[in-house]
């Protein structure tokens, strides 16, 4: 028994490194896809940009209706059971099933898009919804492969598709828009006219051509999620899924077809809602902020000119003002923010069917045991990043983008969404958690809860003129602190785990308190000598070791930690003999 706990632990971390670094790739890749689409756009059409992606977001959420999770909770049951005929007519259903659901909200985010951006505020965004509204249909089709592989605990697939789905977007992405700026710039230099049609001053044709290069980058998305599903489908048509032929002979007949559909619908349904928790900000911000930010606008302009002052261009009408402060927000605090819970996300999707593996055997000592691992583990990563950010926001920012007037806005936003990024980890995880044990209606619940708060806030406080965009920072933090707590207490209850919050929150925090001044200090001596954009890079990596001798000191690591890492009893070995291991 000791010994197949032990490759269930290794197991776990194989998937979650795997895909933690997968992760980090796309995001590394990400960020040059989306730095350069930054500078070349104005702040507006970043929100152009912005608002497409998170319609996007919403309609591949309710198209896959939580699926990936789902079935990736229902192979791993399979399995144990040895039931891998219903896992492969498992997956044949699914795809059928995304083949329709994905063209049917492909048509309603195209067809709707005029209205869509009209209810939020933002009609400049239009075109960018229409350009990226068949991404949903690829990427429902790749979600039937993902949640299939990470079901079998094989979370290569998922990682490598994403890593071609990240160089495709940026190659194409930036292609695509530097491509369209460039030929409409031209065009209206030499005839007056944008794509054949004539306007009088220069700002006009500006507004046309930034709504142009927002839909092209959107574009190269479209291509990347192609491309993306195109890997899986074939890898899974020529390499296969590594169930053999006497598995499945042995196997007993599956069940049928309306039963399995009843199963599924009964766990995606609510994990589809549940997964709303990820986007809500995304899709309350969306809905609420640029409405709020033309009413003060209208009310008392003059106060938020004064506030932003040389960030806000002393020429722009008023009524263009809240797609600018709205763009510079997510192009920058958001997209650096959510780094940290990408990051981590690795760590729940593996979790997800290791503890549904123990909660199906009704192994307690190991589901406690699991509960426990991941969420240290997802503290000790999520912590020291969302500290880190909360004191180099400004630096961080300037690494980044070339855009004075955006990370004006940004960098005090990033700093409070810094904090709340750390929650936002830990809710990303606890979702994972409480669909392994059953209780996927859960997260619903606390969507409700935490999107009221969340809605309340941004209403009221953004529409205060002397706080205005700032607001929605604290939202964001408030909205997931209560989703956080809620949720480690179902989880406690119903799995009867007595979560040790010191050992989980408390050492990782006062490590990264260590790392996080030592990196702020360190970076005011260096910038002091060295004045470089770049001059942030060593004082992390300061900051960085003094987090990891913080965490020995602190024994925050515990010996099955280590003991799943690549030659992790030599080090074992080394930190127990200077008592630097719990």
């Amino acid at each position: 028994m000791a010994r197949k706990r032990k490759k269930s632990r290794q197991s776990y971390l194989q998937g979650a490194l795997i895909l933690m670094m997968g992760t980090l790739i796309v995001k590394v890749v990400s960020l040059l896809f989306k730095i350069p689409i930054t500078n070349m756009l104005s702040e507006a059409a970043m929100s152009y940009f912005e608002n497409a992606y998170t319609f996007f977001t919403l309609f591949s959420t309710l198209a896959t209706a939580g699926f990936p999770v789902a079935i990736s909770k229902i192979v791993a049951e399979y399995q144990v059971a040895g039931r891998y005929r219903d896992t492969k007519k498992l997956l044949r259903m699914c795809c059928l099933l995304f083949l329709g659901t994905g063209l049917l909200f492909t048509l309603l985010m195209f067809l709707g898009a005029g209205w869509f951006s009209q209810i939020i505020n933002n009609p400049g965004a239009a075109l960018s919804i229409m350009a990226l509204s068949p991404a949903v249909f690829f990427l429902c089709m790749m979600s039937a492969f993902r949640g299939y592989y990470q079901g079998l605990r094989n979370m290569v697939p998922t990682a490598t598709s994403q890593v071609i789905e990240a160089v495709v977007k940026m190659f194409c992405g930036v292609l695509f828009t530097y491509g369209a700026l460039t030929y409409c710039k031209n065009e209206f230099a030499v005839h007056g006219t944008v794509l054949g049609k004539a306007y009088a001053t220069e700002a006009a044709a500006e507004l046309v051509i930034y709504q142009i290069g927002s839909a092209a980058a959107l574009t190269g998305v479209v291509v990347s999620t192609a491309a993306g599903f195109l890997f899986l489908a074939l890898r899974h048509k020529l390499v296969g899924d590594g169930i053999e032929m006497k598995q499945i002979l042995a196997a007993p007949e599956p069940a049928g077809g309306r039963q399995m559909l009843k199963y599924v619908m009964e766990l995606a349904i609510p994990i589809c809602l549940g997964s709303l928790a990820l986007n809500l900000t995304s899709i309350i911000d969306m809905t609420t902020v640029l409405g709020r930010l033309s009413h003060v606008m209208e009310k008392a302009p003059e106060v938020v000119r004064a506030m932003y002052g040389s960030a806000i261009p002393a020429d722009m009408e008023d009524q263009l003002v809240p797609a600018h402060l709205y763009g510079a927000y997510t192009s920058i605090a958001v997209t650096i923010s959510n780094i940290v819970p990408s990051a981590t996300t690795g760590f729940g999707i593996s979790a997800l069917p290791m503890v549904s593996d123990a909660w199906a055997r009704r192994d307690r000592r190991e589901i406690k045991r699991s509960i426990q691992m991941v969420l240290r583990i997802t503290s000790l990563v999520c912590v020291p990043a969302g500290i880190g950010i909360w004191m180099l926001a400004d630096p961080i920012c300037r690494l980044f983008f070339n855009k004075p007037m955006g990370i004006a806005i940004a960098a005090p936003i990033l700093r409070v969404l810094g904090l709340a990024s750390i929650f936002i980890s830990l809710t990303t995880t606890l979702n994972s958690l409480l669909q392994a044990i059953g209780r996927v209606s859960v997260p619903v619940r606390l969507v409700v809860v935490g999107g009221v708060v969340k809605l309340i806030l941004n209403f009221t406080l953004v529409g205060i003129p002397e706080i205005n965009l700032q607001a929605v920072g604290y939202g964001t933090l408030i909205c997931y602190i209560i989703i956080t707590l809620l949720s480690m207490y179902v989880v406690s209850q119903v799995a009867h785990v007595r979560l040790n919050i010191w050992q989980l929150l408390a050492k990782p925090t006062l490590a990264a308190l260590a790392c996080g001044f030592t990196a702020a200090i360190s970076y005011d001596l260096i910038s002091s000598v060295w004045e470089s954009r770049y001059s942030v890079i060593p004082a992390v990596c300061l900051g960085a070791l003094v987090y990891a001798l913080g965490i020995l000191l602190l024994k925050a690591v515990k010996k099955e930690d280590i003991l799943m890492l690549p030659k992790g009893e030599k080090v074992v070995k080394i930190l127990e003999k200077c008592s630097l291991i719990g």
